[in-house]
C-alpha cells in the first residue's frame, strides 16, 4: 500500500460512521493525492476521485497519485458530477453551500499532524535547500543594502531551487529580514531601510518545497555590536538549545515553553519574549501542535515542530533563533547551520 492509500485509510478511520468524505480545501486534496489545484475530492473506501475542470485535467492527471480524474466543463457541472458520485452519509472538510453533509474542519488538521516518511523526506529536502539561503545571507547582508535588496537575493535563489514562497500569516512579506530596530518587530515587513554597521539582523525564512513547509530563523551581527546585545543573543541561544533538549515525544508543549522562558528569566529578558516557543509545520507553515503558555498539546511521534524563542527590544534590536524538529524515538533537527553569532 502506498502513502496515499494509507492517508486515505487514516482519514476514513477518523470519519467513523460516514460512508464518504468530500474534500474542497486544496491543501487537504493535496495531502490525499499530491495534486494542488482546484477541484473536489471524493474519498471512498476503495478509491479517491478528483472532479475538476478540463482546464486542470492535464495537471491533475500528471500529479495525482492513487486517484481517478473526472474532468467537467464549468463549476455547475463539477458539483452535479460530485453529487452523482457521493454515496451514503457524507462528511465535509469545510463549509460549501453547494454540498450537503456534516462539516468537520478539524478532521484533516488532526490527521495531517502525524507526518509519514514521505512527508518527512520532503521537509528534510526543503530544509537542506533553506540552509543554502542562509549561506547566501552571509554575503548578501552588508552595510548599504536595503532589506528589500537582501530579500530579493534570497527569493531569486529560492526560486531557482524550486522553493515556493508563502506569506507569513502576520505580515505581507514572503521572508523576514529585520535590520536594526526593525528586528524588534517579530513579523517585520520588508522596507527600504539600509543595513548599517552595528545592526543585528533577524532573518526568518520559510518556504514550501514539493508542497511542504520548513521554517528557520537566524540572527546576524553586522560589524561590532554592544556587549549587552551579544549577551542577549547568548541568552536566546541558551533558551533555544534548552527548548530543543526538552522537545521529546510525550513532553507537554506548555512545559517546553516554560523551560525556554525560564532560561530567559535568568537573564531578566523574559518580558521581551512576546510569543510562543513554537508551532507545528507541514503543508501549512502553522499547524498543530502549538508550543506556548496556554497549549494543552503533548508532543507525539510524527509531529514536526519549531523551537523559536526570541527577544525584541523596542527601538534597538531583536534576536530570534529557530529550528524545525521532527518527533520520533529520537528527536531530529532538520538544521545543522550554525547558531553561533556570525559577525558579517
Amino acid at each position: 500500500m502506498d502513502f496515499f492509500a494509507r492517508r486515505r485509510e487514516r482519514v476514513l478511520s477518523q470519519a467513523s460512521g460516514y460512508d464518504t468524505v468530500v474534500v474542497t480545501d486544496p491543501k487537504n486534496l493535496f495531502y490525499l493525492t499530491d495534486f494542488w489545484g482546484s477541484g473536489v475530492g471524493i474519498v471512498g473506501r476503495d478509491s479517491t476521485t478528483i472532479v475538476t475542470s478540463v482546464m486542470e485535467q492535464q495537471r491533475a492527471t500528471e500529479a495525482a497519485k492513487d486517484a481517478e480524474i473526472v474532468p467537467e466543463r464549468g463549476l455547475a457541472s463539477i458539483y452535479e458530477s460530485v453529487k452523482k458520485r457521493v454515496k451514503g452519509t457524507v462528511l465535509l472538510d469545510g463549509y460549501d453551500s453547494r454540498l450537503k453533509g456534516t462539516i468537520n474542519e478539524s478532521l484533516f488538521l488532526e490527521v495531517r499532524r502525524k507526518k509519514d516518511a514521505e512527508e518527512l523526506r520532503r521537509i528534510a529536502e526543503a530544509s537542506e535547500l533553506l540552509e543554502e539561503l542562509y549561506r547566501l545571507l552571509e554575503h548578501a547582508i552588508r552595510p548599504g543594502r536595503t532589506e528589500l535588496e537582501v530579500a530579493g537575493e534570497v527569493l531569486g535563489l529560492a526560486t531557482s531551487q524550486g522553493l515556493s514562497p508563502l506569506p507569513a500569516e502576520g505580515s505581507l512579506s514572503p521572508v523576514i529580514i529585520g535590520s536594526g530596530p526593525n528586528g524588534a518587530l517579530p513579523h517585520a515587513e520588508l522596507t527600504e531601510r539600509k543595513v548599517k554597521k552595528g545592526d543585528m539582523v533577524v532573518a526568518d525564512i520559510f518556504f514550501r518545497y514539493k508542497g511542504y513547509c520548513t521554517d528557520c530563523t537566524r540572527t546576524y551581527a553586522v560589524g561590532s555590536v554592544p556587549d549587552g546585545w551579544r549577551k542577549g543573543y547568548q541568552s536566546v541561544l541558551d533558551a533555544q538549545l534548552e527548548g530543543v533538549r526538552l522537545a521529546r515525544v510525550g513532553a507537554s508543549a506548555k512545559e517546553v515553553h516554560e523551560g525556554v522562558s525560564a532560561v530567559l528569566k535568568e537573564s531578566r529578558l523574559e518580558k521581551y519574549f512576546t510569543h510562543g516557543t513554537g508551532h507545528g509545520v507541514g503543508i501549512d507553515i502553522h499547524e498543530r501542535p502549538s508550543i506556548g503558555a496556554s497549549s494543552a498539546d503533548v508532543l507525539a511521534e510524527g509531529d514536526v515542530v519549531t523551537i523559536e524563542p526570541g527577544i525584541y527590544i523596542p527601538g534597538k534590536y531583536g534576536v530570534r533563533i529557530e529550528d524545525t524538529l521532527s518527533m520520533g524515538r529520537v528527536t531530529k533537527n532538520f538544521y545543522s547551520y550554525t547558531k553561533e553569532l556570525l559577525v558579517l
